[in-house]
């Protein structure tokens, strides 16, 4: 259990995981292009026509501006949790590049080329692979009927969409503010924003390809802020349909090969399911995790060196999310201030 949330725990702060529970930068838009005018509900249907599409392939951008600090040169080199939480931390910050394939609704291969080597995640039916050429690992996965894996490094524009989309209700303004050109295709600028003024995020932005309803970009910015905190997109797209052959992985000799559980994400080990306060954007997830298990979880170098002491706890503050750890067992995450936890906490 205190594994999993150790791994779990930095991961929370990516600004997509803001929708699910719940900067200006140089690629990500060229000049506005003349489309016909849609309604937003017309843009959504167009986004729903994306799923029939038979594949594509291309290059995705990803950029976080998180307000994270700044780790100390060496750390996470300790122990494999500190290592695991580091990794996770670094693919929150600066700037990422990553090929990505689909081909159906099963078949998918992320690719992520940066300064933390190569790493993969392939799937190919129920059998998912994720490979890590740093340290020659292989861990395989054999899913469940229809079910959908997690665990990519680099999110895509699609999985950033859907969780924001997944997420509208009467709580959100949705909009279309223009267009744009992004990868060199016409795209519809879909913006979604909180009503409620008790939430981090000020606004979603996604630009919805006008031809496929493929989403193209998504960008997220903070409540008050001028610049998106977080923004994946594509650089390039081929919307051919990529070779069977892509989806195929076998270990390279040599490699350490692990067999892996599906992760239970529902619950934690003890069955105990995450309590939600709230509703819309300013919804707070609750988790009991147990004195122990936080425990092991705050003695982590790496989150010791991203908290700061809150009321009860730590807490694991960015500019779109924050994560509270309290000394009495549980886990608090929302797209709220601080002082939202702590009360929700205080119960």
């Amino acid at each position: 259990m205190s594994n999993r949330l150790l791994r779990w725990l930095p991961a929370v702060v990516a600004p997509v995981a803001v929708a699910a529970v719940a900067v200006a930068v140089p690629f990500s838009a060229g000049a506005a292009s003349s489309l016909p005018e849609k309604s937003p509900q017309q843009v959504l249907e167009l986004v729903a026509k994306s799923a029939s599409l038979p594949g594509f392939s291309g290059t995705v951008r990803q950029t976080s501006d998180l307000g994270l600090p700044q780790l100390p040169a060496g750390i996470g080199s300790g122990n494999d949790a500190d290592a695991n939480s580091a990794n996770a931390v670094e693919l929150l910050t600066g700037t990422h590049t990553a090929r990505v394939f689909e081909s159906g609704k099963e078949e998918r291969r992320v690719q992520v080329l940066d300064s933390m080597g190569e790493r993969d995640v392939v799937r190919n039916g129920n059998d998912v692979w994720f490979w890590d050429a740093k340290h020659d690992t292989a861990t395989h996965v054999a899913l469940p009927e229809r079910s959908a894996p997690s665990g990519t490094d680099v999110q895509t524009p699609a999985d950033a969409a859907k969780h924001a989309l997944d997420a509208i209700d009467s709580s959100t303004t949705v909009a279309v503010d223009g267009s744009a050109q992004i990868a060199g295709r016409d795209a519809y600028q879909l913006v979604l924003t909180p009503k409620s003024s008790g939430t981090t995020v000020g606004s979603v932005n996604i630009a919805v390809d006008s031809e496929t309803g493929l989403p193209l970009q998504v960008q997220v910015t903070a409540r008050g802020g001028t610049s998106p905190a977080f923004s994946v997109g594509f650089t390039e797209l081929d919307l051919t349909k990529p070779a069977d052959s892509l989806f195929d992985f076998t270990p390279p000799s040599g490699a350490t090969v692990h067999e892996q559980a599906v992760p239970q994400r529902s619950a934690t080990s003890d069955g105990t399911k995450p309590t939600v306060t709230g509703s819309g954007w300013d919804a707070v997830v609750t988790v009991d995790a147990g004195a122990a298990a936080t425990a092991d979880i705050t003695k982590d170098g790496v989150f010791q060196q991203l908290t700061k002491a809150a009321n009860g706890g730590r807490v694991l503050s960015t500019t779109l999310v924050n994560v509270l750890v309290t000394d009495d067992g549980h886990v608090l995450a929302g797209a709220v201030p601080i002082s939202r936890l702590e009360a929700v906490a205080a119960g």
